[in-house]
């Protein structure tokens, strides 16, 4: 995989990523939970104008057009079947951030461009936040039934 096609998969995952906490936004019943899946929808859409507008720089210096590569694509997109308990969708989303920055973190180390490299390094480091976040919602909601503001919790990187 060339960073061309890097970036143009993880522009596909962003959006899917986007999509997905969007409707579980829209369908969590506790209100708590509803911000954490819209703070995150807006991470991903933060996520989603990065990665076009450096996709865009490259396709620019290169002239190559490139295509998403299907498989990566496919296999990091969100799956669920009817109705998810926010519970669930807390914990499909923890594997959905991880997966991601594993692939984000396999980009980098691949990337030959710099900037490229440290595009998907940064992001990798925002999506792992991502992954503790939801976590630490998991957690509090396991252990003691209650869901924590999303704003309690830093999602500060280095």
């Amino acid at each position: 995989m060339n960073e061309l096609q890097a970036l143009a998969s993880a522009l596909e995952i962003e959006k899917a990523e986007l999509r997905f906490y969007i409707q579980m936004a829209t369908k969590a019943k506790n209100e708590k939970a509803k911000n954490m899946f819209l703070f995150l929808a807006r991470e991903e859409a933060e996520h989603w104008d990065i990665f076009e507008e450096n996709l865009i720089r490259k396709v620019a210096e290169t002239g190559e057009i490139p295509a998403a590569i299907r498989e990566i694509v496919e296999e990091l997109t969100p799956k669920y079947e009817g109705t998810l308990s926010e519970i669930k969708a807390v914990e499909l989303g923890m594997q959905q951030e991880k997966a991601t920055w594993e692939f984000y973190e396999k980009a980098a180390e691949e990337a030959e461009d710099k900037k490229v490299r440290e595009l998907f390094r940064r992001l990798a480091k925002i999506e792992e936040a991502h992954y503790e976040l939801l976590k630490a919602q998991y957690d509090s909601v396991m252990k003691t039934g209650i869901w924590m503001d999303y704003q309690d919790f830093s999602l500060e990187v280095d």
